[in-house]
């Protein structure tokens, strides 16, 4: 039994850190190859990871406000080592994702997603995303909004384990989605992610100290990430590896946006 249980904990540290890799470029420990199986039992870890990518994000900010770096360039400085941390992976599928919106040719939307080229509907696509989020991390390390840019981090993630859990794969996705969705376990995992995410929208509300306007935020930001969900779905008819990436993204700019609208009208 000793062993049984040990050999249950050490498969599922092995699948956070598989996960980690999966999610980001940042360092892991020493671990077996991956199995199919592996692979495809990551996705219950994706809120947890959210969650410490924000945190990695959210002590950098408070150490540029300790030494008094100016706020434009602090913002700069958080969104590049936000981008340098996930490798600009969701970036990256933003942007093949909307090269993809852009064919008129139905047959032809996943083609021009797996062209490593980047079109202008992409390419315009990035920008104003990262414009965005520039704009929106000024105003939320300038007013210590703290909760909001982790919250992006978690909602991103827990919204595209949505998408694997309810939404269908696109037949012609690839082979690291397909090995993904292959292995989630419906509805079990997103309601993982979602008790984890409940779990830490407790303790950011108590750490924070966070009032009902948050709840609003939290509240909105859902329903428009999923709004999101099912736009990128009619599209392709069913998710693949970059419109995961690019809902990831959405979520999280969406997220911010609303958390700086949601601070000067109420």
């Amino acid at each position: 039994m000793g062993m049984t249980t040990e050999y249950l904990m050490l498969k599922v540290l092995h699948r956070f850190f598989y996960a980690w890799l999966f999610l980001t470029k940042l360092p892991a420990p020493s671990l077996p190859k991956a199995t199919k199986e592996d692979w495809g039992r990551i996705s219950p870890y994706f809120t947890l990871i959210g969650f410490m990518l924000g945190l990695i994000l959210y002590f950098f900010a408070k150490v540029l406000l300790y030494f008094h770096f100016p706020i434009l360039f602090s913002a700069l400085l958080v969104l590049l080592l936000w981008n340098l941390i996930t490798g600009c992976l969701h970036l990256d599928g933003l942007m093949d994702t909307f090269d993809g919106i852009n064919c008129q040719e139905e047959a032809r939307k996943i083609d021009a997603m797996r062209d490593s080229r980047i079109g202008a509907f992409g390419a315009i696509a990035g920008i104003f995303l990262l414009l965005f989020k520039l704009v929106t991390l000024c105003t939320i390390i300038l007013n210590k909004m703290f909760f909001v840019l982790i919250a992006s981090l978690i909602i991103g993630r827990l919204i595209a384990v949505y998408s694997f859990t309810f939404i269908g794969r696109n037949k012609n996705s690839g082979i690291s989605s397909s090995l993904l969705l292959n292995g989630v376990k419906k509805p079990q995992d997103f309601l993982i992610n979602l008790f984890i995410f409940l779990i830490l929208l407790a303790f950011g509300f108590f750490h924070f100290h966070l009032n009902y306007f948050y709840l609003w935020l939290v509240f909105i930001s859902l329903i428009t990430s999923l709004v999101w969900t099912y736009w990128l779905n009619s599209h392709f008819k069913g998710h693949t590896g970059d419109t995961f990436g690019a809902l990831i993204e959405l979520s999280e700019v969406t997220v911010l946006s609303l958390g700086v609208i949601f601070k000067f009208l109420l």
